[in-house]
């Protein structure tokens, strides 16, 4: 295949994917907006911190299953009874992992709350800040991760057949939907237990949608997909085996999540600056959605040319990919900067204006972010998700050392720049990797 033929197909999708990420982008944004005014800076750090500690726990207790069903789809395109095998084994793994990483999180809420919140000076806060009552909120926003799993799952079978029109509309009305809940929400006597159900709802909503819309792909493709359809044994095996490996590489990548970074501040410097960092973070999201696009249409991709041998094509999209990233990443990031300060007084509140340090130092960190985002699928793609394990672990290493010195030090600018860190280490040894792996496959 001729690589201007890959260039247009990626540039269409990605076009469609951007303009979704755009617009969920900013609904996500306005519905921080709306819940960090009506908490306060304090009281947004505890809702922050409660977010993350479920999404960590989630990270760790439910597989990731979605590029593994990718790659297996890919490996399998010509085979359309084998390919309703893997999509359906991979709802059931799906489901189950997420239904008992919902039970481990009920099940550790008062252990998570007591360690995470006991030392923190809560009496500041509104009296209903609990410890039982951060439990409680633990509890409710458990329930989400029965559907995020499976609504990554949905999300790569449908990029897998260019579903790229129903994924904008999926994302769209299920950020909306959100945005909405929680305005009604605070608007009639909202509370954090109603925020909560309101983000719950939300992902409940983008289940269903993507289920409607993955049966129409199937028909699409005229694949007869039934759950009863399974896998024999060594299929399963190979499937759970490369799983884990995705999995075990997600785990570590807790490195890389906004969550981890929430918590570090929260724990040691307190709620006010994990709400802090936390605002800054959704202000440089809109640079990481430029990117999120790019990564969900490059892994078919890198998929396809790998199994071709196209190791020629393969190179032209990385470099191809990443000039166009690193271009409107920087317009974008240079926006914010230059009026930072007004976006966060605008939008957040004088009460937010401490986080422009943070923010800074977090457009650099996007910036890089974007830079690199071909490496993890790259890995994955060219089988060699044992480099993916051992880039991670290294990386992991260097942004945990670093965030836990410098938080003490510099508190949320500190978490911020141990990301820049983390970002330039992955830049250099994903680098070196990816020309072993090809040197490897030429030889």
């Amino acid at each position: 295949m001729k690589f201007d033929d890959i260039k247009k197909r990626i540039l269409k999708n990605y076009k469609l994917l951007v303009s979704t990420k755009i617009i969920s982008g900013l609904a996500s944004v306005i519905t921080l907006l709306l819940i960090a005014r009506f908490l306060g800076v304090k009281e947004f750090g505890v809702f922050a911190m409660v977010i993350s500690s479920v999404e960590i726990l989630n990270i760790l207790f439910s597989f990731r299953v979605w590029d593994t069903t990718v790659k297996f789809i890919g490996d399998n395109a010509t085979n359309k009874q084998n390919i309703s095998s893997y999509i359906s084994f991979s709802m059931l793994v799906s489901f189950f992992s997420s239904l008992l990483s919902l039970m481990l999180i009920f099940f550790l809420a008062d252990w998570v709350t007591y360690h995470l919140f006991g030392d923190l000076n809560i009496t500041t806060l509104p009296g209903f800040y609990s410890i039982n009552f951060l439990a409680k909120l633990i509890s409710i926003y458990a329930f989400s991760v029965l559907f995020i799993s499976i609504n990554d799952n949905f999300d790569g079978i449908l990029r897998t057949y260019n579903q790229y029109n129903s994924i904008l509309k999926i994302n769209i009305i299920t950020n909306l939907s959100r945005l909405v809940l929680v305005a009604l929400s605070i608007y009639y006597y909202g509370t954090l237990i109603k925020i909560f159900i309101c983000f719950v709802l939300a992902f409940a909503i983008g289940t269903l949608l993507r289920f409607i819309y993955l049966t129409r792909a199937l028909n699409k493709e005229e694949i007869d997909f039934e759950l009863s359809h399974s896998l024999n044994h060594s299929e399963q095996f190979d499937y759970l085996k490369f799983m884990s490996n995705a999995h075990f590489s997600n785990i570590l990548n807790l490195a890389n999540d906004k969550n981890l970074g929430v918590l570090v501040v929260g724990y040691f410097v307190g709620p006010f600056y994990a709400g802090l960092y936390r605002v800054a973070r959704a202000i440089t999201k809109i640079i990481r959605r430029i990117m999120d696009p790019a990564l969900e249409i490059i892994f078919p991709e890198f998929v396809k040319l790998n199994t071709e041998k196209d190791f020629q094509n393969y190179k032209k999209v990385i470099v191809e990919s990443v000039k166009m990233l690193l271009f409107s990443s920087s317009i974008v990031g240079l926006g914010i900067y230059v009026f930072s300060s007004e976006i966060i007084v605008l939008f957040f509140g004088t009460e937010y204006i401490q986080a422009e340090s943070a923010l800074f130092i977090l457009i650099i960190a996007m910036i890089i972010h974007n830079g690199i985002y071909w490496i993890n699928p790259s890995m994955l793609a060219l089988g060699r998700a044992k480099y993916l394990t051992i880039i991670t672990i290294i990386t992991a290493l260097i942004y945990c050392s670093s965030l836990f010195y410098l938080v003490r030090a510099m508190q949320h600018d500190g978490a911020a720049l141990s990301l820049v860190i983390r970002n330039l280490s992955i830049l250099v040894i994903g680098t070196c990797f990816y020309i072993k792996v090809i040197k490897e496959k030429l030889s």
